[in-house]
């Protein structure tokens, strides 16, 4: 069957009106969209390392990465996404053909759209989970670092006693340089004979 031209038309324009209906412009997104999403969030306890890691890993597979779906979706007709390449339609065989095809990309892109979603909100929640966890490491660090200053400062304290101790021992008078004064002299009274009545 031949479709006739008015009905290509009338399905180009409806393509087309969809279309232009769906785009927007990048400063629409960016108002739409939650963006703001890390300062708006209160601060949670930090994520153990592990968790983290394991967050990263799973992001090495996300949807974005997957070279094959990605060349899939590259390698469609161009019928399936230039309206006008319509006209070219011109029975009903290659329409069905056409509207399979389309039908097929719809559904891998719908799949491909959701994974990139599910990733969008993983890559959203890693951001979060890492916000967490450099927020507990910078306080970590400042605390660690307050401690350090302590610790100089207790060092410093322990390094000048010690040289005012080193310094008054060297003031003190040499006790082996002084005469024997227990070798020629006469042994001291004891306390019985001093108090003695004879």
């Amino acid at each position: 069957m031949v479709y006739e031209n008015n009905f290509i038309d009338q399905l180009k324009q409806l393509l087309s009106t969809e279309k232009k209906a769906k785009k927007r412009t990048f400063e629409q997104i960016q108002e739409e969209e939650d963006d703001d999403y890390l300062s708006n969030s209160t601060p949670k306890e930090p994520p153990e390392t592990q968790d983290l890691i394991k967050s990263l890993q799973e992001l090495e597979n996300a949807a974005s990465g997957d070279a094959a779906v990605r060349q899939k979706i590259a390698s469609l007709p161009p019928e399936v996404q230039d309206v006008s390449l319509l006209d070219k339609i011109t029975d009903k065989d290659s329409a069905d053909r056409l509207s399979k095809t389309v039908d097929e990309a719809c559904m891998l892109l719908a799949d491909y759209n959701g994974r990139l979603a599910a990733e969008l909100e993983d890559r959203k929640q890693l951001a979060r989970m890492l916000a967490d966890f450099i927020r507990s490491q910078n306080e970590i660090l400042a605390e660690k670092e307050h401690k350090l200053e302590e610790y100089k400062r207790k060092l410093a304290k322990v390094t000048q006693v010690r040289k005012e101790l080193k310094s008054h021992i060297q003031s003190l008078p040499d006790l082996s340089q002084l005469p024997n004064v227990t070798g020629g002299l006469a042994p001291l009274p004891s306390a019985g004979d001093l108090f003695s009545t004879d």
